[in-house]
Order: structure tokens, then sequence, then C-alpha cells
């Protein structure tokens, strides 16, 4: 297995952007992913630190607004472009006051009165707006992927697993037998823990923004479970880029 490319997603539930190389830091999340959150407008919001991790309830999420995948993002540090059906309909310094306004105002406009209050962008304090609040990244094979494609129908599409690092693999899941080692890539060493179980997220085709069945039973019928990709935390700090082979170490 090789690494076939890298991925962040800097504002969770929206698009993400390829990296050509990233340092991964021990004990830490894939750097720049998911350091931003739009929350959903909830009143609980209020109740909550700002700058602290929050359950996926609280923003917006593709699983719950297809219309998210309409959006084509591009990000430039903090700052973000978006495109929605082909016209730039926002640019921002997500860090900025005037930024975050700017594309609170959008989503608004976009989702309507599909949420419960005004969206908001939020900015993580320490570590990242993960599902799970443990500093964890994110792996998956591209046969994992083109087998997914073939049992439902789809286009083969890695956006619709959201996930940091793509490796090329030959065989599906294959990924899954490095669970409980530790492998290199690159000058990073880490572990892997566990399996990325699937939610209705997957159910958004990234390319049309249009919502399909729900794929979960599929997959478990067709393959016995419902993940697809792997967990893993990074123990030794180091660089990493596409092409770098994996190593098992244990």
């Amino acid at each position: 297995m090789i690494v076939d490319e890298l991925w962040h997603f800097p504002v969770k539930g929206l698009g993400g952007a390829t990296l050509t190389s990233a340092h991964l830091q021990a004990g830490a999340h894939f750097p720049g992913d998911r350091l931003f959150a739009i929350a959903n407008g909830h009143a609980r919001h209020d109740q909550v630190p700002a700058g602290t991790w929050h359950k996926k309830a609280f923003f917006l999420q593709l699983m719950r607004f297809e219309q998210l995948a309409e959006l084509e993002c591009s990000f430039d540090g903090t700052e973000i472009t978006i495109h929605h059906r082909g016209k730039e309909v926002a640019k921002a310094d997500l860090d900025s006051p005037e930024g975050g306004e700017q594309i609170n105002d959008f989503l608004g406009g976009l989702l309507g009165d599909q949420i419960p209050g005004a969206p908001q962008v939020m900015r993580i304090s320490e570590g990242a707006y993960t599902d799970t609040k443990a500093p964890l990244i994110s792996l998956g094979g591209t046969a994992s992927v083109t087998r997914f494609a073939e049992m439902s129908g789809t286009a083969p599409d890695v956006r619709r697993f959201r996930l940091n690092i793509m490796l090329k693999t030959e065989q599906p899941f294959q990924e899954a037998a490095l669970i409980g080692k530790t492998i290199r890539l690159g000058k990073a060493e880490m572990h892997v823990t566990a399996p990325v179980g699937r939610c209705a997220a997957i159910d958004v085709d990234p390319a049309t923004a249009i919502r399909g069945p729900h794929y979960l039973p599929q997959m478990e019928a067709s393959f016995g479970h419902t993940d697809l990709g792997i967990f893993a935390e990074v123990t030794r700090s180091g660089e990493v880029a596409p092409d770098d082979r994996l190593e098992i170490l244990d």
C-alpha cells in the first residue's frame, strides 16, 4: 500500500481539499482538519463555552443537508472561497468577525427555515471538530471505495467518505487488517486503533448533491459490516506525502 491522496476538511460538513504533503504531529489531529464548524442555530449553543468541542448534532451536517454538497470550497490558510452552481458566492477569512458573518449570511439564505436559528461559524481552540474528541486521523483504501461504488451502482468518489489519507489498495477493505498494528508512512508513525463506522452522510452523492438510498443496510448485507476506513493515532511526528509506502512495524 502507498499513499494516494491527502485530504483535509477545514470546515466540518463542507468540502475539503487535497494536500501535496502534511506534517503529522504525535497525539494530534490531521493538520488543518475540522478547525471550523457551522453551528446550526440551536439555543443550546449559548450554554457551551466558545472554542470547545461539541457533538456533531450541534453543527450543519451533510447527512441532514445535502445542499452542502453543492458548495465547492477552496482554501488559502483560513480564507475560504465558496462556489455554488458555478458562481462564486462567498470569499471570506473565517478567522475574522466580518468573514464569519459573510459565511453565516450565505448559509442562512441557503438553508432558510430548515435550521432552528441563524448559522454561526465556530472555531475550535484546541483539537478538531471531528465526530469523536480523541485526536485520531482517518485512512482508507481506494479498492474499498471502488467496491462500495460497485455495490451501490454509484461512481467511485473518495469525497463521499471524507478520509484524511487515501491508500492505493488492491483488495477491498484490506486496510482493516491494519487494526491493532503500528505502521509507518513517510517519516510519521501511527497506531491503528479501530474501523471507521459510516453514517447516513454517505447517502449523498458528492458530485451531484443528490441523496440516494440509505446505503448502510446494503453494506451490512453485502459486506457484513458498515465500516469503510480506519482510525489511527499518530505516535511519531513526521512528514507524509503521496507515493510514500506503508510499512508495518509490528
